[in-house]
């Protein structure tokens, strides 16, 4: 008869075994992986196309597809398909899910391979409606906006923000406007397309000093508003710094830059009044974002800034792509939020 406490050897002899095997197959999936990039891209640049499989690794797309996000084919539910690019992590990660059942990104994972009955729990689509967002602020229209006012005001703080595969450069020199004001100026006019007017400023406040931007733009922010009640939203428009691999993403197989939201919630000295309701404002955003085009999103921060966000309670920082993308990547992202935020307007 066995022991109570030779049963609990046994069981941390198995598990000690599996952690070794994930252990195993990861390195060699990671080792595999590097091999083949270093081998498909040294001395050539980034040549490889995004989201694209070495050949000899087509075969296991199949066994990949039930541990890796966007190898399988997909259902119907979406409108769109979207995988992230390939990379180290997300070999890993696909080959852990497969050893083992545990997806380390979804921590519930765990509980359920290790707790039976949670595996009757499964992970739904994430909550859109408004009034599952606590101090989210009701939109106060007073009466019919007339026609032709501007319900979406758009700017730019670091105005000479740019494009390396696009341009040449990350930043337009001397004052110049970069390719981010071309960016914010297709959300105009994809807001326009859906017949909602909106307000863009081409105005520059990153020069003489990048540093001391804010100050510049929050006048702008302060005479857009003052002009314009009517005005609902307001989106200061940036790209972020990082990898092409972070911040970018295959839609419907045609490669796009990656949307952050960025929330300031103020400091001691840097009173932000609306926070929680700019906050309230980008989980509706960004949940109606992922729930029409899975993957676009990359979330949303919440930085001890306010980033002008305290003129107005719907006002975001949205970051688009990185320096590595290309205008044309973060011009077709740009557009679906366009898409959503048009959405949100003529449910009010």
């Amino acid at each position: 008869m066995v022991t109570r406490r030779e049963r609990k050897q046994r069981e941390r002899k198995k598990v000690l075994l599996t952690m070794v095997a994930v252990a195993v197959v990861a390195a060699m999936v990671s080792g595999l992986y590097c091999l083949v990039f270093a081998q498909g891209t040294a001395g050539d640049g980034d040549s490889r196309q995004d989201g694209q499989l070495p050949p000899f690794l087509v075969p296991w797309r199949e066994v990949l597809s039930s541990g890796i996000p966007g190898f399988g084919a997909g259902g119907d539910a979406s409108p769109v398909r979207v995988k992230e690019l390939v990379t180290a992590h997300s070999l890993i990660r696909g080959a852990i899910l497969f050893a083992t059942g545990v997806d380390i990104k979804d921590m519930r994972s765990v509980l359920r391979a290790e707790i039976p009955f949670m595996g009757v729990f499964k992970p739904g689509a994430p909550a859109v409606s408004a009034i599952s967002l606590p101090n989210f602020p009701k939109f106060e229209f007073k009466g019919v906006t007339p026609a032709g006012k501007p319900l979406v005001g758009i700017y730019h703080t670091h105005t000479a923000e740019s494009f390396i595969p696009s341009s040449g450069v990350s930043h337009r020199p001397g004052g110049q406007r970069g390719e981010i004001v071309e960016v914010g100026e297709a959300l105009k006019a994809r807001l326009e397309r859906h017949g909602i007017a909106a307000l863009h400023s081409r105005a520059i406040h990153d020069f003489p000093s990048f540093m001391k931007a804010y100050g510049p733009s929050e006048n702008t922010v302060r005479k857009m508003l003052g002009d314009n009640p009517s005005i609902q939203m307001v989106f200061d428009i940036h790209r972020d710094a990082d990898k092409r691999d972070n911040s970018t993403v295959m839609v419907n197989g045609v490669a796009m830059a990656r949307i952050t939201l960025v929330v300031g919630m103020g400091q001691q000295d840097l009173v932000q009044p609306h926070w929680q309701q700019n906050h309230a404002f980008a989980k509706l955003l960004d949940a109606r974002i992922s729930q029409h085009f899975p993957g676009l999103s990359r979330g949303i921060q919440l930085v001890e800034w306010r980033y002008n966000q305290h003129l107005h309670p719907r006002a975001l920082l949205v970051e688009v792509g990185c320096q590595e993308n290309s205008k044309e990547e973060a011009v077709r992202s740009i557009e679906l939020v366009g898409d959503v935020v048009a959405e949100i307007l003529s449910e009010s």
